[in-house]
């Protein structure tokens, strides 16, 4: 399946549809294609609330948390809305996903079969701008059944930050942008053996190169050094008892798949791209997250 429509009212710069013959249609009515959509635009055009007001509707797999607040309800000429709408289209489900999301669909009059998730937020205390009461439901108007457990993790969306983020957004830590796109990777799954052989001082695998990098680092002079006059001077003052404290210096405490893509970061180096004022949107599933099945690649999908 793929993202095939996107609408908004009263959402950010989007303003309201129209209630009565001859009002202005203010808000966004967006088809999408089956491929890559690209949205080109000068700034404060409504890329972003675009690409946001997707993230908002499918929520995303990244750690980050998108609060909705004041800001987001739009201000037209008769001051802010007090509610704002996002609804997701989806059309092209196979027979599978048919049977996933087979009570929130919604089937037309020509028997076409459709996946449809509203978004609905009302501010709750216009004084205090984080009071947002939020439900998400399914149906083209939000009256069907709400989206919840299995059929809302599998519709998360990967979001990958705007180009002049991307080189802090990728660099390593725990629980980093790019450990959890490098996750989905198929060539990763078989990364997380450990295949350190101690003896021959060997290792191929990201886990083995990692349990290999924590012998050789705890094995190393100043480390060691280092390690025991902190066990020495400081830890031991506090130990009670038989409890006897120490520490152990490292690049992981856990030598695991997910340890070993946190402390890796990609580098950017600067040559011909996309120019500014681009945004992506990918409507198709990627082959790296479940029950995926098309072919793309990381670059091209930084919303899938």
């Amino acid at each position: 399946m793929y993202l095939v429509c996107l609408y908004a009212e009263n959402f950010r710069i989007f303003g309201a549809a129209p209630q009565k013959d001859g009002d202005e249609d203010a808000s966004l009515s967006l088809d999408f294609g089956p491929a890559t959509n690209v949205l080109v635009g000068e700034n404060d055009s409504g890329k972003t609330a675009i690409i946001d007001a997707i993230r908002l509707c499918l929520l995303t797999t990244a750690a980050d948390f998108y609060r909705i607040t004041r800001d987001d309800f739009h201000v037209g000429p008769d001051g802010r809305a007090g509610s704002f709408k996002i609804t997701c289209g989806f059309k092209g489900l196979t027979t599978e996903e048919q049977a996933v999301f087979l009570e929130l669909l919604t089937t037309d009059d020509e028997g076409n079969v459709a996946l449809y998730v509203t978004v609905k937020a009302e501010l709750m205390d216009p004084l205090r701008p984080h009071r947002v009461a939020v439900t998400t439901r399914t149906g083209r108007e939000g009256q069907g059944p709400a989206l919840d457990g299995a059929a809302r993790e599998l519709l998360k969306a990967t979001y990958l930050r705007p180009l002049r983020d991307a080189e802090a957004e990728l660099r390593s830590g725990r629980g980093s942008r790019l450990s959890q796109i490098l996750a989905g990777y198929p060539a990763m799954r078989a990364q997380g053996e450990d295949d350190f052989d101690e003896e021959e001082d060997s290792a191929s695998t990201l886990v083995g190169i990692l349990r290999r990098a924590e012998r050789h680092i705890s094995d190393n002079e100043a480390v060691r050094t280092a390690r025991d006059d902190i066990n020495a001077g400081y830890l031991q003052k506090f130990s009670i008892g038989s409890d006897v404290l120490r520490g152990e210096i490292g690049v992981a405490g856990d030598a695991t798949l997910a340890r070993a893509l946190e402390r890796l970061e990609l580098t950017l180096f600067a040559g011909t791209g996309e120019g500014p004022g681009t945004a992506w949107v990918t409507t198709t599933p990627c082959s790296w997250r479940p029950n995926c099945s098309c072919s793309a690649t990381a670059p091209s999908r930084p919303f899938c």
